[in-house]
């Protein structure tokens, strides 16, 4: 435009549309439309944008849109963080003993997931925490079961080199990570086989705010001698048990 060299409008119109989510689960584009005043394809285009760096996400099914991951992110202080790990800590305790296997709380960070508390295994061979490491989100099952709620493009963007093999059972492409996703959304759980650590596999569940959206995850690590696909059965009880309990004081 003309009369608004620095894209005032657009910034002003991204913005607008960010505090418009901000008290909604969810919104269509005709809502965005209406309220901002602009034509359809022109919010389109707005959410495009937003979406492609993460600021919104579109629902599974495609139709409305929400609140992404890096507006969360951002939003995400460091007092919210030491009150997610002050409450999931004596979660983190109790599946530690349950499973005797170490247990982890993760968030995604970007492209990341961040480890932000943990819970040793007792046992003499056992997978030490990696409280404040960041790793691939694709290579940990944490980022990956919280990766599985953003919509394929979403998760493109947050790739665009494509990934990064950190172990020979480290996912070999975003096609392949987007297949991964699609399974871990069916089953409600992710898998790491050895994908960051070799012979370290995980298991992990999200947990979810008051209106359904993961803000973090909780993950079983332990030697792939004693976790594998087929012992999910095991591990998921406490798992949940313990996702559940971190869901119901966050409220």
């Amino acid at each position: 435009m003309p009369n608004d060299p620095y894209g005032a409008a657009s910034v002003g119109n991204a913005l607008r549309t960010l505090l418009y989510l901000r008290g909604r689960e969810a919104v269509r584009l005709t809502d965005v439309s209406e309220h901002l005043g602009i034509a359809r394809s022109t919010a389109h285009r707005l959410l495009s944008t937003l979406r492609a760096y993460g600021f919104v996400e579109q629902e599974v099914d495609g139709k409305r849109y929400r609140l992404g991951p890096s507006l969360l992110a951002l939003a995400r202080g460091i007092a919210d963080e030491r009150t997610l790990i002050r409450i999931a800590r004596p979660h983190l305790e109790v599946l530690r003993d349950a499973t005797q296997e170490t247990s982890n709380l993760l968030v995604l960070d970007g492209a990341d997931a961040f480890f932000l508390d943990g819970a040793e295994s007792p046992r003499t061979l056992r997978v030490g925490t990696r409280t404040g490491d960041h790793v691939p989100a694709y290579s940990a099952a944490g980022g990956k079961v919280l990766l599985a709620e953003l919509p394929p493009e979403t998760v493109r963007s947050q790739y665009p080199t494509g990934l990064n093999r950190l172990t020979a059972g480290t996912l070999s492409d975003v096609d392949a990570l987007l297949a991964e996703l699609a399974a871990c959304r069916a089953r409600g759980y992710a898998l790491n086989l050895g994908e960051s650590v070799a012979e370290v596999h995980a298991i992990g569940v999200p947990i979810r705010d008051p209106v359904g959206r993961p803000v973090a995850a909780i993950t079983i690590a332990a030697p792939g001698t004693r976790l594998d696909p087929a012992d999910a059965d095991r591990f998921l009880p406490p798992l949940r048990e313990a996702a559940a309990g971190i869901a119901a004081s966050l409220r």
